[in-house]
């Protein structure tokens, strides 16, 4: 039985990247029988993103970070909305809308994350400055990605940044870097909203 628990309680870990990883599957399969344009940055990118999620949750156990199970999934749930819905089906070109709401939640996500890790290390509540150098933390993060999206355009001809579209529209081609980037200090700012309101009813509430 012990045996038994610790399998079902392994996999239970594990099931974020499981479900990130069927839902990879499943847009791989739609990706390469409906949509009629392929790209391989759009092939790489479902195919390699659900491995982080087995490594976070694998570093997660290994090393006690005690990242909690709702943090994790929120993460998961960024790769879905990102890269299975996003890039494979199409949701950027879709909705105008999507790649705020996308990099936006990641400045939300990417400060919570940094913000539990604060507080589990430190023992204490982060003050001011710890905050603006999560947000900071939290763009460096963002304009990583933006250097992928940049070197993945460079070897494999794809557009991911935005630059071709960019120009049929007569606007500046830095537009849509510039913007996914900065659009995470929105989301960051509603994290912290939360974090404050969360901290007024625990208050209230003693």
């Amino acid at each position: 039985m012990p045996t038994e628990n610790k399998k079902l309680q392994a996999f239970l870990g594990y099931l974020p990247a499981i479900v990130t990883a069927a839902v990879a599957i499943v847009t791989f399969a739609l990706y390469a029988a409906v949509i009629p344009e392929h790209k391989t940055s759009a092939y790489l990118a479902v195919c390699f993103i659900p491995l982080v999620p087995f490594a976070l949750i694998f570093a997660n156990r290994r090393w006690r970070l005690g990242l909690p199970g709702y943090l994790i999934v929120l993460i998961c749930l960024h790769f879905v909305l990102a890269v299975d819905l996003g890039t494979a089906l199409g949701m950027y070109k879709r909705f105008w809308w999507w790649d705020l709401f996308v990099h936006g939640y990641f400045g939300f996500t990417g400060c919570g994350i940094l913000y539990y890790l604060f507080v589990r290390f430190a023992q204490r509540e982060p003050n001011a400055l710890h905050l603006i150098a999560f947000v900071l933390v939290t763009l460096s993060f963002a304009a990583i990605w933006e250097i992928y999206e940049f070197v993945a355009d460079l070897f494999l001809h794809s557009d991911m940044q935005g630059v071709e579209s960019a120009i049929a529209q007569g606007i500046s081609p830095l537009t849509d870097t510039v913007t996914d980037m900065t659009i995470a200090i929105p989301g960051a700012l509603i994290f912290y909203a939360v974090v404050f309101c969360i901290r007024a009813y625990r208050r209230k509430k003693q």
